[in-house]
């Protein structure tokens, strides 16, 4: 469908809406949506500060929100109540963009998750849990995810949602489709915990999961520059209050059980000072990936994230980016490709139920090898060898702690070979969102 009128509508609101936070007390927290459900769960959740830097909170208690918060407690209500240590929860989002160029195919060219020019329904979202905890003895735990909405399609893993070689299996459809991207085993022994089976990555900043992002869009780094799944075991190691490590030996990137099954390192660390400041998090995977159709054959790939966290006040947050990954010999022999960037975020809390959010990208897809079309449908294909940016504005308004708004605006802009927008006829592109998350 076409939505010329929405994009006049979702800016009219987001400003409005930006007024309106304005005028609110000018009182702050630093409350979140409390399901941090990202990365490995709670424990690399507070790893990815993507998690970190997610959504404002509403203390209810405060009733700060001009009467919003509907009862007095910081926790949001659940459909189910916890058996014991086992929980089931989740959420529901859904949102809708619109493009100025109205491309006829409907697709945002490489944008993600929000691909769409259309209402999309993201994430029906379902977590069943139970914590590995430890009292000086073994613990035992464990967590199954599953995804359906039009997001499944990123998050796909070859010999579990695709077949061995990422071709169509029965959940595939042209926009919703089920995933199960986390299922695993988790045993806990003092400060380390290992898990085994299928998780999400510990690297970068953004993540899959709704509830952890400030904006509904995601960044190319995110997209195309980091794997998303992950099979294997992954031991977790709370070395300090400042400092833990991770390490683990994966099945390379989004796979669960493909023709190329190879071995990956996957590793890193996080170090965040007792003031709690500032944290600093380096994290990175080493091992063997199919290169190009000329490569024909595993070559080894290597990719290195680092994220830095600054809280500069009370209300303002600074997060910092830099991803650099590259395929040794991925074009044939003696030809490698690479890719990387840098992204940068503020974030501003106006009060309990208010927060503003900027973003600011540069990714450079060195050979074209990295950037194109996701879905099937998606006419802009790949080889955009060149420089990607964005900017994107962003407010977050949490009238009560199991439901957030988030509306955005966003430009693109491409400086290389081709043209990635527009059905391939432009390269440049703005756009308008707003989705809705609802805590369940």
């Amino acid at each position: 469908m076409k939505v010329n009128w929405l994009l006049t509508m979702v800016a009219v609101v987001f400003i409005g809406l930006g007024s309106f936070a304005r005028a609110q007390d000018a009182q702050s927290r630093t409350y979140q949506i409390s399901d941090n459900t990202t990365a490995t769960a709670e424990a690399t959740a507070s790893a990815n500060a993507g998690a970190i830097a997610s959504v404002a909170g509403c203390g209810c208690e405060t009733n700060t929100c001009n009467g919003g918060c509907d009862t007095g407690c910081d926790e949001p209500w659940r459909l189910f109540p916890a058996l014991g240590r086992t929980q089931l929860h989740g959420w529901i989002a859904a949102g809708v963009t619109a493009n100025a160029d109205n491309p006829p195919s409907n697709y945002n060219g490489p944008v993600t998750f929000n691909d769409r020019e259309d209402f999309q329904l993201q994430q029906l979202y379902a977590v069943m849990e139970r914590k590995a905890e430890s009292d000086g003895g073994l613990g035992f735990g464990g967590r199954v995810d599953l995804l359906f909405g039009s997001d499944y399609v990123f998050t796909q893993a070859a010999g579990l949602e695709t077949t061995r070689n990422f071709g169509n299996k029965w959940n595939s459809r042209a926009q919703y489709g089920l995933a199960m991207p986390q299922v695993y085993g988790e045993v806990a022994y003092n400060d380390l915990s290992v898990k085994v089976g299928h998780f999400y990555t510990i690297m970068g900043y953004e993540v899959v999961t709704a509830t952890g992002n400030f904006f509904q869009s995601h960044a190319y780094t995110m997209q195309y520059g980091e794997p998303f799944t992950h099979t294997g075991a992954l031991g977790e190691w709370k070395y300090s209050d400042q400092l833990t490590l991770w390490g683990g030996l994966v099945n390379g990137w989004d796979k669960f059980d493909a023709l190329t099954n190879q071995t990956s390192f996957l590793g890193g660390a996080k170090w965040a000072p007792g003031h709690e400041r500032y944290s600093l998090m380096m994290t990175f995977i080493s091992g063997q990936e199919d290169g190009s159709v000329a490569a024909s054959g595993l070559t080894d790939r290597n990719l290195y994230s680092v994220v830095f966290d600054y809280n500069v006040t009370d209300n303002l947050e600074y997060v910092f980016q830099h991803d650099n990954g590259w395929q040794k010999d991925g074009l044939g022999a003696g030809v490698d490709y690479e890719w990387y960037g840098v992204n940068q975020y503020a974030f501003y809390t106006i009060n309990d139920c208010w927060k503003a959010g900027a973003r600011f990208e540069w990714f450079r897809d060195d050979d074209g090898q990295r950037v194109g079309g996701i879905r099937a449908g998606n006419p802009i294909g790949g080889g955009f060898a060149g420089d990607f940016y964005n900017v994107t504005l962003g407010l977050n308004w949490t009238p009560c702690n199991n439901l957030v708004v988030r509306p955005e605006i966003r430009w693109d802009w491409f400086s290389g070979t081709g043209m990635p927008y527009d059905d391939g006829t432009k390269d440049d592109q703005f756009l308008a969102s707003m989705d809705v998350i609802l805590l369940w």
